[in-house]
């Protein structure tokens, strides 16, 4: 649908002559990129056609430039796994059950999202890689890291915590979407996967899991 289609509709659905304010319109703003450009002068000039109307409209343009600039806000650096550890701490090491949550990350790996995926109970959370990846995608995300809390306060990851990183990473390579790191936090500590090795070329079979501990 063109700019003039959707301009066209706007004034039809409120009950006006859509072909006659195309137009008009067009008389003010000749090319799309004339509404990036418009001086206070046009713009009154134009809101006197039809005042309630045109007014609305350019209200409506300037809501949607200010949308399309729209960015996320960058949290954090991820370069080095000792930030994002200990702000990953700071989120989850308190909390009294299980919680899995995704770091999205941009290509300069600033940390761009923080999203909590699953809420478990005390000693585990149900995981499904498909939740996960339908967030990374949604967000359009250049990667991410996962990062989930051991409320017993042991460090130590489960072999099910392993296995179920490493086909994190398989499907995320697969994707085009790394997953960087996993983490397990408490309340005193981190334990990185990758500073610990525990994230390798090792291939395995995607799916979901109960992250224990």
């Amino acid at each position: 649908m063109t700019i003039n289609d959707q301009i066209k509709k706007y004034y039809t659905i409120l009950g006006q002559d859509g072909a006659q304010q195309i137009k008009t319109l067009r008389r003010f703003f000749p090319n799309d990129y004339d509404f990036n450009e418009m001086s206070q002068a046009v713009a009154e000039d134009f809101i006197a056609q039809n005042p309630t109307y045109n007014r609305a409209l350019l209200l409506g343009v300037a809501i949607g430039q200010r949308v399309v600039s729209a960015t996320r806000p960058k949290l954090l650096n991820a370069k080095f796994s000792e930030e994002i550890g200990h702000y990953a701490k700071q989120q989850l090491g308190h909390l009294p059950q299980e919680q899995l949550c995704i770091a999205l990350l941009d290509a300069q790996l600033n940390v761009i999202g923080w999203e909590t995926v699953f809420v478990g109970s005390l000693t585990h959370v149900q995981a499904s890689p498909r939740e996960i990846f339908q967030r990374v995608l949604k967000a359009n995300a250049l990667g991410f890291m996962m990062v989930h809390n051991h409320p017993s306060g042991n460090l130590t990851p489960s072999d099910v915590d392993v296995k179920f990183s490493q086909q994190l990473q398989q499907l995320g390579d697969q994707l085009g979407v790394p997953m960087f790191d996993s983490f397990i936090v408490t309340q005193e500590s981190y334990w990185s996967m990758s500073e610990n090795s525990q994230l390798s070329a090792q291939r395995v079979q995607v799916t979901s899991a109960k992250l224990t501990k």
